[in-house]
Parts: C-alpha cells; structure tokens; sequence
C-alpha cells in the first residue's frame, strides 16, 4: 500500500471517530417554578426568564392544579443539568411598575428541581 492511500485511510478514519465523540448524550433535568399567588387580591402576570432568556408566564387564567388539593400555579421546563440563573418578574395588571425576584438554582439529570415564590412574603408588593 502507498504511504498517500495510508495516510489518507488514517485521515478519514480519524475525522469519523471525532464525529461519533461530538455526539454526547446531553443530560437534561426539570425544573418548575410555583407560586401561590392566588392568595393575593390583585390580579398579575409573572414571567420567567432562564439565563436571560424567556422561560414562559404564569397569570391568573393560566392556572396548572399540581394536585387535587393544591392550588399553586406552574411552570415546568427541561434544561439541561448543571446551574442555572433565574430572574422572575412580577407585573400588575393596572400597570404599575414590576418587581423581581433573582437567584440561582440547580438543575440535576433526570430530576426535578423546584423554585416556590411564596407571596407570603411579597404581601407588600401588590
């Protein structure tokens, strides 16, 4: 065999096996984010945002029931394992100006990591 045909076989076959190594399973975890937020007396909006970026909203008409007798509203989204930042914003619907809420949160694989906004201690904002 000739040293071209060698080396081009070792090229192509190296080139193939770094291929197949880029092709990592990602490991991909949940996160939900809950509130009890009917507990105020003024209708609002919250978004979410995941690592400056839009995650979804939970309001009033959107109301996810995690159990038959709880009541708090949710989010849930699939990220990918590892720490993640949070930023929740708080909208009241006559227009008045938002609060936030930031922090950081663990994301592990194939689990579910929870963030409650307990408006307990936000009574003072709406």
């Amino acid at each position: 065999m000739k040293p071209e045909k060698f080396v081009g076989i070792m090229l192509i076959t190296l080139l193939l096996s770094c291929e197949k190594e880029d092709q990592v399973d990602q490991k991909i975890g949940e996160i939900s984010f809950e509130t009890n937020q009917q507990i105020m007396n003024s209708s609002f909006e919250i978004d979410i945002y995941i690592d400056g970026k839009k995650a979804g909203s939970i309001n009033n008409n959107q109301t996810e029931i995690s159990s038959p007798n709880s009541f708090a509203e949710k989010l849930k989204k699939q990220l990918l394992a590892g720490v993640h930042n949070y930023e929740i914003k708080v909208y009241s619907y006559n227009g008045e100006p938002g609060k936030t809420i930031k922090g950081k949160v663990i994301v592990h694989e194939n689990k579910k990591s929870e963030v409650f906004i307990d408006f307990k201690e936000y009574n003072n904002w709406l």
